[in-house]
């Protein structure tokens, strides 16, 4: 497979595992940053009921088209370029999704592009929707292991607009743009899940 991810492998099954307990048959999910497509892969394998629509920048659209057609499913929609520095979603019924997922950009990406991210997921999700973030995140400003920390120094080292993320910080912003905290998920390796419900009003 093109793009290969360890982690993306070994975080994939206790991901499922979890989403089985949010996704029903007919259910829609837009991932944001599909990167291989190693997730949309085996999300689509363990739930052929769903449709999942995945999504990269457009630099890094050829790799994960090329992995969907020799490895991807029927429920697998053709992948659409999506670029958070620039990208509006078509707020309609036609466009509209039941989950936003998105694994491990947000410690990833600059916390402006985080924020548009969460702002995005809001236009996109159905009322009662769900914005799946998973990933490490500190608490009252305090990593949940040293591990952590040392990862995101290294994140830091890397691009310092990056950096894992305050749980509140993340909460509040999701707050604003109308989506309410559901659940916090404890995930391996020192990961977590977060689901946040788009309001009705």
């Amino acid at each position: 497979m093109l793009g290969y991810s360890q982690a993306a492998e070994n975080n994939k099954t206790p991901i499922a595992d979890t989403l089985r307990k949010h996704l029903k048959p007919g259910t829609r999910v837009l991932e944001i940053g599909s990167g291989s497509g190693q997730h949309a892969i085996h999300m689509a394998g363990e739930f052929p009921l769903i449709e999942w629509w995945a999504s990269e920048r457009e630099e890094m659209l050829p790799i994960l088209r090329a992995n969907l057609e020799q490895h991807g499913s029927d429920n697998i929609r053709s992948p659409r370029s999506l670029d958070l520095t620039d990208f509006n979603w078509a707020e309609d019924d036609e466009n509209a999704v039941d989950v936003v997922y998105a694994a491990n950009i947000i410690h990833i990406v600059s916390q402006d592009l985080g924020t548009r991210l969460i702002h995005l997921a809001a236009d996109a999700l159905l009322p009662g929707g769900l914005l799946v973030l998973y990933g490490p995140y500190k608490y009252n400003g305090k990593f949940t292991t040293e591990s952590n920390a040392s990862f995101d120094q290294w994140l830091k080292d890397r691009d310092p607009a990056s950096g894992i993320r305050d749980y509140e910080a993340v909460s509040k912003t999701a707050q604003g743009a109308g989506l309410i905290p559901v659940v916090d998920y404890s995930m391996p390796a020192n990961n977590q899940m977060l689901l946040f419900e788009r309001s009705n009003l």
